[in-house]
This record gives structure tokens, sequence and C-alpha cells, in this order.
């Protein structure tokens, strides 16, 4: 039999659930005996099952029926393990990503896993499309993208604080952070800004010879590393068109303000220490 109709046929056994989700599926032996076929066509109807989402193999242990729980936890394995391989530089700024079919046999997954996980790394400026459309070439971002610049200085900020790199109360400028990870200063300011949101660091003003410079202080913090955005997971089969996701312009503009928030609650806490020690602020005193 050819791989299509061995395929063809245990589709329709978990139709009529014959298999039923969960189910271990037989043996490459057990189907190569079966439909007196060879372990390459037993092999090719197996990865067209995965592929079509029928399947999941799951390393050392078999193939199985697939769940609805399955997909998720494929999906968040997948999207986990690019987005690392991109803050540790295994996949570089400017690489281009293995096809997803390729993606989608190193990670036993379906397709359309690869390709929702895909779509969330570009929502998030990891990744981006060479022509915006989720069905072709895929690259990592470039350092002159101002988003990506952002959250990879983040997601790399987030990794050092919690491997130890950055300890509790230890200080990091904006200067430092350029110089050990990369990207422009608005970049690593607005990471910094964001860790500050997530409450992974407290801006603070310290003294450098004679000018004042602000600093921030670590204080830790388990928050996810992600930026908050967004992201609606990609049907592979619908027409719809892909959601827009906000413009690096947008975030910029987000971050501004924030910091700008963050700056007058400073103030207002100086104010509030001034008066608990009986000592007037400068508006007052004039």
């Amino acid at each position: 039999m050819t791989f299509e109709r061995i395929a063809d046929d245990l589709r329709q056994q978990i139709r009529e659930e014959k298999l039923r989700p969960g189910q271990l599926l037989p043996t490459q032996s057990q189907l190569m005996q079966e439909y007196k076929a060879s372990s390459l066509t037993v092999q090719k109807a197996i990865r067209l099952l995965r592929n079509e989402g029928w399947v999941i193999a799951r390393q050392g242990r078999g193939t199985f029926v697939t769940r609805s729980a399955d997909f998720e936890e494929a999906f968040e394995n997948v999207a986990s393990d690019l987005q690392q391989q991109i803050y540790t530089g295994t996949l570089a700024p400017g690489a281009k990503l293995p096809a997803r079919e390729v993606l989608a046999d190193h990670y036993s997954v379906p397709l359309n896993v690869v390709t929702n996980a895909i779509a969330l790394l570009a929502g998030n400026f990891l990744l981006r499309y060479t022509g915006e459309v989720p069905g072709e070439d895929v690259y990592v971002r470039d350092w002159d993208d101002h988003g990506f610049a952002t959250q990879l200085i983040h997601g790399r900020l987030v990794r050092k604080i919690r491997d130890g790199s950055l300890s509790r109360g230890s200080t990091v400028t904006v200067n430092e952070v350029v110089d050990t990870i990369g990207g422009d200063a608005e970049a690593a300011d607005q990471a910094l800004t964001f860790l500050a949101l997530e409450g992974r660091v407290k801006k603070v003003h310290r003294t450098s010879g004679s000018r004042q410079e602000s600093a921030y202080v670590i204080v830790g913090g388990e928050f996810g590393t992600e930026l908050p955005v967004t992201v609606e997971p990609v049907d592979e089969e619908s027409d719809t068109p892909a959601r827009e996701f906000p413009s690096t312009a947008g975030l910029a503009e987000l971050a501004y303000k924030l910091e700008r928030a963050l700056e007058q609650i400073d103030e207002l806490q100086e104010r509030v220490d001034r008066l608990e020690r009986g000592q007037p602020s400068g508006a007052e005193a004039g």
C-alpha cells in the first residue's frame, strides 16, 4: 500500500474512534506487518498524519492520537524553544529560520503549531516575514529594528537576572547595557523601563564624578519574559487577514509615556520623604 492509503485508513480509524484520543498508535513494525508495507512507507504515512495534526510523537514513548491539550503543549514548547534560541544567540539577529516543514519534523508537531508559534514571535518583534505573510520565509529581526532590539535586550536582561549574572542589589546603566548586550541607548532605556514596570529593577539617581546619572537597581521578580503584546493564533486554513501588530513607533511612544510616569512617581516619593522628615519641597520652600 502507498503511504497515502495507509494514512487514509488510519484517519478513518481515528474518525470512527477505533483509535481514540490519547491512544498509542501501533508501532512501526506492527503497521509494516498489517499493511504489508516498507519501513519508509509507514514512516511517510505517520509523518503525513503528524503534519495534519492527527497524531503527535513523544520522544521515547511512541506516537499517540492527538488530544486538544497536545496542541497547547506543543505550541508552548515550540514558541519557548525558538524564543530562547534567539535570546541566547543560537538564532542570531538576521538569521533565516529553517522551513516550517523542517521545524515540524524537528519538534514532531503539526505544521499549524509551527505557524502559530512563528506568528506569536513575529508579534513580539522577534521574527519577521519577508512579505509579512506567514507562509513565506521567516527571519530573526535585525538590531536596527527598534522593537526587536528592545525585546532582545529585555529578554537577555531577564536571563541575567534569573541566572544571577545580575545579582539582587547590583546596578546597571543604559550605557552599560549597550556595551554588554548590544543595541542602542534608546532600546536599552525602553527595555529597562519595562523591567521597572515588571518590578525587576528600580530606577535611581546616582552621582558619577561631578554629574548625576540614572541607574537601575536589580530587585528581582518572577514575571514572564515577553513584552505585553497580545497575539491571536493563526488558523492555517483560514483566509482571514493576519492581525496587525502594534507598530514600533507606538511601542516607543508608550515606553516614553511610561518612563515619564515613573519619573513623576519618583518625584512624588521624594516629596513624601521630605514631608516625613519635616523638610519642605523646593516649591513649598519658595
